[in-house]
């Protein structure tokens, strides 16, 4: 806009005109009061209260730049087309020249692009003239109108949908029936029901009666999404804001008893960095101890944890690392860069678990604060939800097994021989987070400035630590062991049995020793273990863990290993079938031997027809041969073979007489 000599404005409560204009000054004179001002021009462009008038362009409608550059390709040649033989007829006109004509030859000349009329052709051009390039554009892309809905009708699709929250889904047809007897049952006549048709069409155009017809699971999910608009939750610092849930994952592991079921994933997750601070699966359902479980290992770096860790990381990573011949310290090294970050505070839902006394007073007891979100608001805490979406999508779908999330989308033939036990999901679960997830561009870690580079969750933590240097403690090794969940168990002379293993420990005598009973007796304990690690396990004795390590098996031995896995591979139905018939064998040979009190038919009497039985194997009765007659049987006549212990042919029957 440009503002020249006899232009307009108001400037405080008076009006002027320009008069005059030189490279720094603008000279105005009123309108209303006899007076010049003379002004800095960049004063006056600066002062608020000024008002200019008759600046703009003539043309109250300026062709819209941006329309036509956002129509389509096919679109704009086509419109140029218009343009061009449009433009050419208009001077042709001015010049004096006869329209119908001139109609006719753009009608031709428009075939090759679309097949028009030349009452089209006409209209088309009466709009050139008066509204320019514009008045060839569709009008419906600039309206956007939509037909007007009875607001009756609006009311009732909307009851529908908000009863239909929690419903079964169902067809469209069966929406459209409930809104015609609902409208009835309240307005009955005095309303004209429209067609099928157009109460299709509206359904499909209403927010909430056209999810009726989709997921239930959804429409419920969207139901819970609150009214009001969607903030913005940041976080200062690592670890100002830390957000855990639990989630059933669609992958079945195997179970310490060999059954398979699926687990339950706990995670940990930090808002600023978008780091993963902990994360842990455990058989459903996961509880109070789990979670002291999650926190522990949050709180405790992967190099300050007790001994066995490590070795339990390099039994289940050498499955699949020994195959494509990765070292083991290569691993060890995303382990260890894995950042340490205090929870300062935790959101959580209202899950019992997470309300759970043992839960609130471990938070209490380490400084934690803890933070509720409201009832069905998963939109309280939307970082770890979407990190869940994430970990399927990255992670457990890659796992032999998978599901596939719901019903519809999962085969009839997933094959699960090769499910990971739970002690191996474990420690895959924890290499993938150390090695992919905090290694990889976070799309919530974006430079404000460069919004196309985005930041590893390391990364972030390194810049936090960098700009804002913090120091947290990380948990000592007692620590650690005493977030574990305990059990009491007793001493033996071997050791310990615990989840069928046994365990050894160089103190045995001396723990056996202290026991109220005196020296050799067995003596209950309290022991610590991690459910992740069962190569170790702690005894609390005078204030201190003293460690039992878990005796040599055949994973220990050359080839053990492979033996086991060999044993997996086996045909289960097979063994399931001999182990079932070798069960009823035998119970029946049990049950042979045994005799009710007071029967009349004891030992002796079984024993006695067992030898006089000849085809018994035990039996000691001797076959007599049987004289052969000379006579020749007759035609009729048929000579039955007399054997012995059967009491269906006893001689007390009559069967024996009637046969021969």
């Amino acid at each position: 806009m440009r503002a020249r000599i006899g232009t307009h404005l108001t400037w405080d409560g008076h009006e002027f005109v320009v008069i005059a204009i030189d490279y720094r000054h603008a000279v105005l004179r009123s309108l209303e009061e006899e007076f010049v001002r003379e002004v800095v021009i960049e004063e006056l462009l600066r002062a608020p209260d000024v008002v200019w008038h008759d600046v703009r362009p003539l043309s109250s409608e300026p062709p819209d730049i941006q329309l036509i550059a956002a129509l389509p390709e096919a679109e704009r040649r086509v419109l140029d087309a218009w343009v061009e033989q449009l433009e050419a007829v208009k001077v042709a006109v001015d010049a004096g020249a006869e329209l119908k004509p001139l109609l006719q030859d753009v009608r031709d000349a428009m075939a090759p692009f679309v097949q028009v009329s030349t009452e089209t052709v006409r209209r088309k051009y009466q709009r050139y003239r008066a509204e320019g390039v514009l008045g060839l554009i569709d009008k419906r892309r600039q309206n956007g109108r939509k037909p007007s809905v009875d607001a009756r009708i609006a009311a009732a699709l909307s009851q529908l949908g908000a009863a239909g929250v929690k419903r079964s889904s169902g067809t469209r047809s069966r929406t459209v029936d409930n809104v015609k007897w609902m409208l009835e049952e309240d307005l009955g006549e005095s309303i004209d029901l429209p067609s099928d048709r157009t109460l299709y069409r509206l359904i499909a155009a209403h927010p909430t009666a056209r999810k009726l017809s989709s997921s239930a699971r959804r429409r419920e999910t969207e139901a819970n999404k609150p009214g009001r608009a969607f903030g913005l939750h940041g976080s200062l610092r690592p670890g100002e804001h830390v957000q855990i849930d639990s989630t059933v994952i669609d992958v079945p592991c195997r179970l310490l008893d060999g059954r398979l079921n699926r687990a339950e994933l706990t995670i940990i997750h930090d808002v600023a960095t978008r780091s993963i601070l902990a994360a842990m699966v455990r058989a459903i359902a996961t509880n109070s101890a789990d979670l002291a479980g999650v926190l522990a290992r949050a709180l405790t770096p992967y190099d300050r944890r007790p001994p066995g860790a490590r070795e339990q990381r390099e039994r289940v990573a050498a499955t699949w690392a020994g195959k494509f011949m990765i070292e083991q310290d290569r691993l060890d090294q995303h382990r260890l860069a894995q950042p340490y970050i205090f929870p300062e505070t935790i959101t959580t839902d209202n899950g019992k678990i997470f309300r759970s006394q043992a839960f609130r007073l471990g938070c209490a007891r380490l400084g934690i604060s803890l933070i509720f979100a409201s009832k069905q608001t998963p939109t309280d805490k939307p970082h770890v939800e979407r990190t869940f979406e994430t970990m399927v999508t990255r992670f457990v779908q890659y796992l032999e097994g998978f599901t596939g999330g719901s019903v519809e989308r999962r085969g009839r033939d997933e094959p699960t021989d090769e499910a990971l036990a739970l002690a191996q999901l474990q420690e895959l679960l924890e290499d993938w987070v150390a090695i992919e997830w905090q290694n990889r561009p976070h799309d919530g870690l974006t430079d404000p400035l460069l919004p196309g580079r985005f930041l590893t969750p390391n990364e972030m933590f390194r810049a936090y630590r960098r700009v804002a240097p913090e120091i947290h403690v990380p948990f000592e090794l007692a620590d650690f062991i005493g977030l574990l969940p305990s059990k009491t168990c007793t001493l033996q002379d071997y050791g310990i049995n615990f989840s069928r293993r046994v365990y050894k420990s160089r103190r045995l005598p001396e723990l056996r020793a202290a026991g109220a009973q005196g020296e050799g007796a067995t003596r209950p304990c309290q022991i610590r273990y991690d459910p992740n690690n069962p190569l170790y396990i702690w005894v609390e004795h005078d204030g201190d863990f003293v460690p039992f390590r878990g005796a040599p098996d055949l994973l220990d031995q050359p080839m053990g290993g492979d033996i086991w896995r060999a044993s997996r591979d086996v045909d289960a139905d097979h063994d399931r079938a001999v182990r079932s018939d070798a069960a009823q064998l035998a119970d029946r040979m049990k049950r042979a031997q045994w005799v009710r009190s007071g029967n009349k038919r004891n030992r002796s009497v079984r024993t006695a027809e067992v030898d006089r039985d000849p085809m018994h194997l035990t039996g000691i009765s001797k076959t007599v041969a049987r004289e052969e007659s000379e006579d020749e049987p007759g035609g009729d006549e048929v000579i039955w073979e007399r054997g012995g212990g059967f009491s269906l042919l006893a001689d007390d029957d009559g069967v024996w007489e009637r046969l021969t």
